[in-house]
């Protein structure tokens, strides 16, 4: 089967085209996120060390799951999924981190700030779906969505913990 063919979806090549667009950019975004919460995982330090090494940990290998949920439907759309670092990083918006010590508290909420990030770009990626009438792949980000939403509530309740 020839790249761009689309037919196999049952989705017009141009609307397909954006939602792969879409999922590119998502794509991208989770690869970066991977890697700087095992960054945070790794070097997290202070008194919340243990809870946020086991919850990062859940959460990088969640994010994995997502990122080949994602490259799979990009490869059924008809598409070569982004794959390497570099075109991760070229197309991400989150940013990475460096590789130093970092408290619990900051750790907290670099991730709450990037999962909004990441629900932004994902509910403007499943408005598209809704509009291509592509069930397969918004149910894929409202998945995501509500992973976020949790995680956010999550860390924002630990920021209020640690705060008083």
């Amino acid at each position: 089967m020839e790249k761009n063919q689309h037919c196999q979806c049952g989705l017009k090549p141009e609307i397909t085209s954006k939602v792969i667009e879409g999922l590119q950019l998502y794509l991208a975004n989770l690869g970066v996120l991977q890697i700087k919460l095992h960054n945070i995982h790794w070097n997290v330090v202070d008194s919340g060390f243990f809870a946020l090494h086991a919850k990062t940990q859940e959460l990088y290998e969640n994010v994995g799951e997502k990122m080949d949920q994602t490259a799979e439907r990009i490869k059924m759309l008809g598409e070569y999924p982004l794959a390497s670092l570099q075109d991760f990083l070229d197309a991400a918006a989150i940013e990475e981190l460096p590789s130093e010590d970092i408290s619990s508290l900051c750790a907290a909420e670099i991730i709450i700030e990037d999962f909004c990030q990441l629900l932004k770009l994902v509910r403007k990626v499943d408005y598209i779906t809704k509009e291509t009438l592509d069930e397969c792949t918004s149910s894929l980000l409202a998945e995501t969505m509500c992973f976020l939403e949790k995680n956010i509530w999550f860390f924002n309740a630990y920021i209020t913990r640690c705060s008083q």
